[in-house]
């Protein structure tokens, strides 16, 4: 018997030490803002549709080698929750996370469609990049987008040419593309109003920098963040939008629950546990105790999980306050 209560409490230690270790090793991403029709959510080898209008999307999380494809006219933002980075979907796109890093680090790989990102400033060496066909985007803290398109030829010969635009709109954009016969690669760095265009038909081309295209400004003038960061890496509401949206609501309240029943679990399991210890020291018949400490350990255990869930979610404004309830009325 004391044999079984040293393994039963050496692997609750286990597990209460090293939880924290196996449920952050790699990061996620949480839908922020959705507009439009819909999108398809490739997880698993399972692809599931979701309309905007209709689906529980805003507060969903993403996480690495999921795939997401956008509609005509639809748009997502989704945050880093390491860091509050936003990232832009634009209509149209396919692209997936490979990773997403516990410092804000992170790859995206676009298959077609535009993307944007605005990236706080990261830490610990970690860095954020932007692959497609062949062409690399790397930053440490910036503001830029990232567009991969084919060239006017679509026949159903693999010698499409796909057409890589990388823009930079504050800070600078480190761009690098490989050759794919030679392997070489060929980098350059862009600063802010600048970007560099790339085409898998002329891979042993110099990279060039040019201004930002027009149409690039124009774009993302009328597709601009709905949501912001802040200096403090907490999630904040733009001017144009009321602090008690359904956003608000969804994700600040999500993030509540949440925290409320970590730390409820967390108690009952501490409760649980003393109650066990005592019970197995003074009771007769020891299973009594042991059950109540297995009990209370599992209950703790998942009490932290919660709350380390809880952490990867943005935190809500200073003086935040969730909006009321609606009620509906009934007539007497």
């Amino acid at each position: 018997m004391k044999k079984y209560i040293f393994s039963t409490f050496a692997i609750f230690i286990f597990l209460l030490t090293s939880s924290p270790y196996l449920f952050c090793q790699s990061g996620t991403a949480v839908i922020v803002y959705a507009e439009g029709d819909g999108f398809s959510l490739v997880r698993e080898g399972r692809t599931s549709f979701y309309e905007v209008d209709y689906d529980d999307i805003l507060g969903m999380l993403i996480y690495p080698g999921d795939t997401i494809l956008t509609e005509e006219d639809t748009f997502l933002e989704m945050q880093v929750t390491s860091n509050a980075s936003l990232i832009k979907i634009a209509e149209n796109t396919t692209f997936s996370f490979e990773s997403i890093g516990n410092f804000g680090g992170g790859t995206l790989n676009v298959a077609y469609g535009r993307i944007r990102a605005k990236i706080n400033k990261l830490t610990n060496d970690d860095k954020f990049e932007v692959s497609g066909s062949g062409t690399v985007a790397g930053v440490r803290g910036t503001d830029f987008g990232y567009d991969l398109t084919y060239g006017d030829d679509l026949s159903l010969s693999e010698s499409n040419e796909v057409i890589t635009t990388v823009y930079c709109f504050e800070g600078s954009v480190k761009v690098a593309q490989e050759n794919t016969e030679t392997k070489e690669i060929k980098e350059i760095l862009i600063n802010a109003d600048q970007m560099v265009v790339t085409s898998s038909e002329k891979e042993e081309a110099p990279l060039i920098v040019y201004e930002i295209e027009e149409e690039i400004d124009q774009f993302w003038e009328e597709n601009r963040f709905v949501y912001e960061m802040a200096e403090d890496s907490v999630l904040v509401v733009s001017e144009e939008y009321d602090s008690d949206d359904y956003y608000s609501a969804k994700i600040f309240g999500y993030k509540r629950r949440m925290t409320n029943t970590g730390n409820a679990l967390s108690f009952a399991g501490l409760l649980l546990a003393g109650g066990g210890v005592a019970a197995y020291q003074l009771m007769d018949d020891k299973s009594v105790g042991v059950g109540l400490m297995t009990v209370g350990g599992v209950s703790f255990i998942a009490g932290t999980i919660f709350l380390l869930q809880s952490a990867k979610l943005p935190d809500p404004p200073e003086g935040w306050v969730a909006p009321p309830v609606a009620v509906e009325e009934t007539e007497e």
